[in-house]
């Protein structure tokens, strides 16, 4: 029944398209009408196609599996050297360090009850080892749930892939970069059905259950629970912390989860409007200047703490001096741009987010900048963007994004073809700028890290 429905919607939605496509004004768009149709169509197909790998969280069956159909796919649409590149990621960084400080925790709890067991200097040590263990070892577990690379290595990793494609108009003068890139893996999703109720509880409960835990340490160990009201101590500092470390300890274990079947399903749409861009350009490289080469990148890690952008910068430091244009989750019609990482400190290229604009503007596509001027939008971002490892490394860097604050999952045609139309006008406006400038981003003889394992896939 919902199946019916869906493609009873859907041809309605297509008809309504086709009708206000009749009174398409091309002066105003990117592309031309018959572009716009093809790209749209490709994204609607592509991203519908992708949903046969619904579990592709990092280094998933499911993950390698995507990133074989997008080369693939890439290798029969177009003449572009399209490859696989290996490297090692873990599915335990960022999100799902949560479940890890969860247990953490539930340990530090363990040999605080156990201070109970002594006379009031061995209970003080005992707490200040609690405390000591919940401290440190729970810092170190933040700081993989932030994404810490450095830390990555403590982890178990696999194997994942990006999938990356190149053209360039004459390879010989190919003097300047321009990348767009995507991500295809899933994000870690949760045990519980109704993820944004445990989302909301998470982000409200842990820390203050954290802070609990610290406080009644420091007041047992001040105070102690021998002489006068033993009893009522004894309660007081084993009542409340209980209490507060069960909400507290459920709340980070259950946000989010390692397992395929719980996944946060990616729609493709990103991966598929990210291609389509690409391939605009990629089948007709008269439309990008002579000194030009465009580069695709589909990520794989990129929702467990953005080891694959962070693996592709490693890799290639002959794009350092790239344009970097990161598309980033597409829910709906909502246009967001990212204009810096507060959390991380990093702003993003001022050239970038002002093309985009200006492509929007222009083809009258509504586009904002991502909030970040306060606490609650920096919780949101926590987690940062792809573009904050191109931009760490000195790359002209920025993503747009639709992930809106609706339960939308799945944008409309017209929504599509903003998108589409808006990421081919901010590259326009990004190569022409460049032109104007007279900058060259010069590809230095500089070959791949050895660290990645390039697959190749012969061209046709």
């Amino acid at each position: 029944m919902q199946s019916a429905v869906r493609i009873v919607i859907e041809k309605c939605q297509k008809q309504c398209y086709n009708e206000r496509m009749e009174n398409f004004d091309e002066k105003r768009k990117a592309v031309s009408k018959e572009d716009l149709r093809d790209g749209v169509d490709f994204i609607a197909q592509f991203s519908y196609e992708l949903k046969k790998y619904p579990n592709r969280i990092c280094t998933s069956t499911d993950e390698t599996a995507c990133a074989r159909a997008i080369r693939n796919r890439l290798h029969d649409e177009t003449d572009a050297k399209t490859r696989l590149e290996a490297f090692k990621a873990s599915r335990m960084l960022g999100r799902c360090s949560l479940l890890m400080l969860g247990v953490w925790y539930a340990l530090c709890y363990v040999v605080y009850f156990v201070s109970f067991a002594g006379d009031r200097v061995a209970g003080a040590l005992v707490t200040l080892l609690s405390l000591v263990m919940f401290l440190a070892g729970g810092g170190v577990l933040f700081a993989l749930y932030l994404g810490n690379g450095k830390l990555s290595a403590l982890l178990p990793r696999k194997v994942s892939y990006n999938v990356v494609s190149e053209r360039a108009r004459d390879e010989k003068s190919a003097k300047r970069v321009f990348v767009v890139c995507d991500n295809h893996d899933a994000t870690a999703g949760s045990a519980v059905r109704d993820f944004d109720v445990i989302h909301k509880i998470a982000v409200v409960v842990a820390p203050i259950s954290a802070f609990v835990f610290v406080l009644f340490c420091v007041l047992k160990m001040a105070i102690g629970t021998n002489g006068d009201n033993m009893a009522a101590k004894i309660s007081a500092f084993t009542i409340f912390p209980f209490v507060s470390g069960i909400f507290g300890i459920g709340a980070m274990t259950l946000h989010f989860s390692p397992r395929e079947r719980l996944v946060r399903k990616n729609n493709g749409v990103s991966t598929a409007v990210a291609m389509a861009t690409y391939a605009y350009f990629a089948e007709q490289p008269e439309l990008m200047p002579e000194d030009a080469k465009i580069v695709y990148v589909s990520l794989g890690a990129e929702n467990c703490g953005h080891q694959g952008s962070r693996a592709f910068v490693k890799a290639h430091p002959e794009f350092a001096n790239a344009t970097v244009l990161c598309i980033g989750e597409m829910r709906d019609g909502s246009f967001q741009i990212a204009e810096s990482d507060d959390l991380r400190r990093v702003e993003f290229s001022l050239d970038v987010v002002a093309s985009a604009h200006a492509s929007a503007i222009e083809q009258g596509i509504g586009l904002c900048t991502l909030a970040h001027d306060n606490i609650i939008a920096r919780l949101h971002l926590i987690h940062g963007f792809s573009s904050t490892a191109f931009a760490k490394n000195g790359t002209k860097s920025a993503t747009i994004l639709a992930s809106g604050n609706s339960k939308q999952k799945q944008p409309s045609r017209d929504d599509m073809e903003n998108a589409f139309a808006l990421c081919v006008g901010t590259m326009q406006k990004l190569m022409a700028l460049q032109d104007e400038k007279g900058e060259q981003n010069v590809l230095e003889n500089v070959a791949p890290s050895v660290e990645m394992e390039i697959k190749d896939v012969e061209s046709k």
